[in-house]
């Protein structure tokens, strides 16, 4: 005979069975899906890790896990090998890719950056006010930085006799350590690499930059990446980390805080402060640009993408792209999604 409270405890181990049951079930409905990052975890990359740590993908059933590049070189190299599905990386450096490996081609899907952010940094005291002063001089970057690699466009934009510069080949960690000690006279970088020269002594005031996009290369900068086949075989899953991103990004825009909290709950190590720093330049200076705040993230203008190509494809004396073989608008979320508060 059973008595009532054995009767309740059947009752809920019945009830309880099922759902324990469907557990393994919806752990495994997680669609896995590998992205590749232009570097190591930073400020700038913050909106990305909060993607794939927050609910804005897990929610709708994917799990983006994303890790450290090298560089945009090898970030879209990675990408084309198959080793990843997505990738973080330059616009520039992925034209540059596809006018050589035409049957390696891969798409650009989301624009995150709305301007390239690449600069050139020298102390002021090297006397270094515009690009032709560059001639002679000693610039320092690492070969697969995105501004190395853009770096040819920029001297032939602005008429700077690249036969005349030595180029010294460091890790990003050495780069502007060398400027420092006056081994380099110039660096080729993103600016948000302005917000760790504090660390090492240098103060914003004793820096010159020059944008790129000040001096006449106003192109697009690093965009979500995938091959047409990942694209082709999982357009909804596509469209899901697409919209989750943006949401992130939305998000990082609006309180950097957040973003730069969910990479400081990775590594408990990070410089808030300096982190936030960075997030905060590459917002300014390439994300949150006029035309995005009237038209949104993402709203790529064709004419103004067809012309970053062609800058490129010259300069590099490639074979030449259209702008609708590179960039895809189809996985974008609605446009009043793309909108910033």
């Amino acid at each position: 005979m059973f008595n009532s409270t054995m009767l309740r405890a059947i009752a809920v181990s019945v009830f309880l069975a099922p759902v324990v049951a469907l557990a393994p079930i919806a752990a495994s409905a997680q669609t896995p899906v590998k992205l590749v990052l232009d570097y190591a975890v930073q400020g700038q990359q913050a909106p990305i890790v909060l993607a794939s740590d927050g609910d804005y993908l897990k929610s709708v059933g994917v799990d983006l896990q994303d890790d450290r590049g090298y560089g945009s070189a090898d970030a879209i190299a990675r990408l084309a090998s198959g080793a990843y599905d997505l990738a973080f990386a330059d616009l520039g450096a992925l034209v540059q890719f596809n006018a050589k490996h035409s049957e390696n081609a891969l798409i650009d899907v989301f624009q995150v950056y709305d301007v390239a952010p690449m600069v050139i940094l020298s102390l002021k005291a090297s006397n270094i006010t515009k690009p032709t002063d560059l001639a002679g001089k000693r610039i320092a970057s690492p070969p697969g930085a995105s501004s190395r690699v853009m770096f040819p466009i920029f001297a032939a934009t602005n008429k700077v006799d690249t036969s005349a510069i030595t180029w010294l080949g460091v890790t990003p960690q050495l780069r502007e350590t060398m400027l420092k000690q006056g081994q380099a006279d110039a660096t080729t970088a993103l600016i948000t690499d302005v917000a760790g020269l504090k660390s090492i002594g240098i103060s914003e005031n004793d820096i010159s930059v020059m944008q790129f996009s000040d001096y006449g290369l106003n192109i697009y900068g690093h965009a979500l990446l995938t091959t047409p086949e990942f694209a082709a075989k999982h357009p909804d899953v596509l469209k899901k980390i697409v919209k989750g991103v943006a949401e992130a990004l939305k998000t990082s825009i609006a309180n950097p805080s957040v973003a730069i909290a969910a990479i400081k709950k990775r590594d408990p190590l990070v410089d808030v402060d300096l982190e936030r720093h960075r997030l905060e330049l590459v917002i300014k200076s390439a994300i949150v640009s006029d035309h995005v705040k009237a038209a949104g993230l993402s709203a790529v203008d064709m004419d103004r993408m067809q012309k970053t190509i062609d800058v490129v494809t010259t300069t590099f004396e490639t074979p030449a792209l259209k702008a609708a073989s590179i960039y895809h608008a189809d996985y974008l979320p609605p446009h009043g999604d793309l909108m910033l508060p």
